[in-house]
């Protein structure tokens, strides 16, 4: 498994910029194209229901596609955004996300978006320091996919971001083998964010799923014993193949030894098609809920 950096961010930021309606910056005049159309419904569907166009436009942001006629799929969503913020100096820049955020957070909530979770870049395993990444979780695919379409959420990326965000969609995924609790960073005290991105080799979602769940659950109590509180999965919406995980970790005491022992490389590297990549955040004070 490489140690290269998970370019990403994510971002309930976004969505509270839709409602402010910060449409005063410079964000340029082209978006990235709409997803695909919707799966059918489901528990647990993995259905495409619109996806993410990474590429974006100048000074413009990438947007997720809306669902279709078969319908969303049912569960929680989540929305990764990772990019630049537009300074160095991170007490302007957490004024600048905090006035957003607040401005618009019950507006957010009202939309389905359950929670913005905050997070910036350590300098551990190759992560660019004070990288922003933020993820906001949802309930409701299709209103996720309408807020991040908006004009106003894309010229509000202008006033965060030195330079359009990656912006992914996924869909958690329960049913494989998880342990520990999301919300556990949402206290005061510091919590690191290992998020690896990759693409699983099994198109199959079932056998996908099985050789993850036998990884996963016979390295849990050796990871747990080093510092991993818990271990949360998604799946991308437009291509359930592109695989997230978010590993929480108490401290940084044991992280690197974990993710740079070669049987770990090798086990968990084999889960997919191309090497995952990697990055370690930080949680932050910023306003988040």
């Amino acid at each position: 498994m490489t140690n290269d950096l998970s370019r990403t961010v994510l971002g309930s930021a976004l969505g509270l910029f839709l409602l402010m309606g910060t449409a005063a910056c410079d964000s340029g005049s082209e978006t990235g194209d709409t997803g695909g159309s919707g799966g059918s419904g489901g528990a647990e569907t993995t259905g495409g229901s619109g996806g993410t166009d990474p590429t974006g436009g100048t000074g413009g942001t990438p947007t997720t596609g809306g669902g279709g006629a078969g319908g969303a799929p049912s569960g929680e969503f989540a929305v990764l955004v990772r990019g630049p913020l537009f300074t160095d100096d991170l007490a302007a820049a957490k004024e600048k996300h905090d006035g957003i955020a607040m401005g618009g957070e019950s507006q957010a909530k009202e939309a389905g978006d359950i929670a913005h979770h905050v997070f910036l870049g350590t300098s551990l395993l190759g992560t660019s320091q004070d990288e922003f990444t933020a993820m906001d979780r949802w309930t409701d695919a299709t209103a996720m996919h309408a807020f991040y379409q908006d004009p106003q959420i894309q010229a509000a990326f202008g006033q965060l971001f030195s330079a359009p965000p990656v912006i992914e969609a996924f869909q958690r995924r329960p049913e494989w083998h998880t342990w520990g609790d999301i919300t556990l960073t949402n206290g005061a005290d510091p919590y690191y964010w290992v998020v690896v991105r990759g693409h699983l080799a099994e198109s199959d979602p079932a056998k996908a799923q099985s050789a993850h769940d036998m990884v996963a659950a016979g390295g849990e109590d050796t990871v747990k014993g080093a510092g991993d509180i818990a271990h949360i999965v998604f799946t991308g919406l437009e291509d359930p193949q592109q695989f997230l995980a978010v590993d929480i970790w108490k401290s940084t005491d044991n992280l690197e030894a974990v993710y740079t022992n070669p049987d770990f490389q090798q086990a968990f590297g084999a889960l997919f098609d191309a090497p995952p990549t990697l990055g370690v955040y930080q949680s932050t004070d910023w306003h988040q809920w």
